[in-house]
């Protein structure tokens, strides 16, 4: 799987199909952020994640009812790469759907994780606490987050791990030499309606534009409101 991850890095941008998103490290690099949308066009990785049902299976058990795959996303966040401030996934909002609906997120490691090469933190119970005070990029009001109790995720390399898109959650810039990529299936219950993948791609590149195929180093599109380097 690391080896599709690592093909999958190296694209280049699409107008039309994938969305990437870059960033600049500190030596004044452009590194690869995010990508989401690439599993219809990367047949071996898409075989390997969905054709068994394995992953579906599970998530149709903790939610209770038939899911659906709503999107796919890379975040690769490799040495010298930002972080994420506290936030909620809650993909209701941003696209304006008018209830909730109920999402698992399904994480998958590629490499190792752990808080020193910019794992994840989360919050536990807190995913049954509704939406929580948060600015126009989603970022949880840091009186809020500073009040939660966060404990580190830590993972190796092919764990998955599984939440509810309520839960609060954040991780730090990469400061180590290791790459702490993940891949993350978002999966929706079957039976709140809701945007298609196709109609859900189509929002997300017109709230949260990609780059382009001519990228500035220094105007970068930013992967979304709650990306940050120190």
């Amino acid at each position: 799987m690391s080896t599709f991850v690592e093909d999958i890095s190296r694209w280049d941008v699409s107008d039309d199909k994938w969305l990437m998103w870059f960033e600049k490290t500190t030596d004044n690099r452009k590194i690869i952020s995010k990508i989401e949308n690439f599993l219809d066009f990367h047949d071996p990785l898409r075989r390997l994640l969905l054709e068994d049902q394995r992953i579906k299976s599970a998530v149709d058990d903790l939610l209770g009812e038939d899911s659906r795959r709503l999107k796919e996303l890379l975040i690769f966040h490799y040495p010298d790469s930002g972080g994420y401030l506290p936030h909620q996934d809650i993909y209701h909002i941003p696209h304006k759907l008018p209830d909730r609906m109920v999402h698992a997120v399904v994480a998958i490691g590629i490499d190792d994780s752990d808080p020193e090469n910019g794992g994840l933190f989360f919050s536990p119970g807190n995913h049954k606490k509704g939406v929580f005070p948060m600015d126009a990029g989603g970022v949880i009001d840091p009186q809020v987050a500073e009040m939660f109790a966060w404990e580190p995720v830590v993972w190796k390399a092919g764990d998955i791990f599984i939440f509810d898109d309520y839960a609060p959650h954040y991780s730090r810039p990469n400061k180590s030499n290791r790459s702490r990529r993940t891949l993350y299936l978002v999966f929706q219950r079957a039976s709140t309606g809701g945007p298609t993948r196709a109609e859900y791609n189509v929002l997300k590149r017109a709230l949260n534009p990609p780059e382009g195929k001519v990228a500035d180093l220094d105007k970068l599109k930013p992967p979304n409101g709650i990306f940050y380097r120190d």
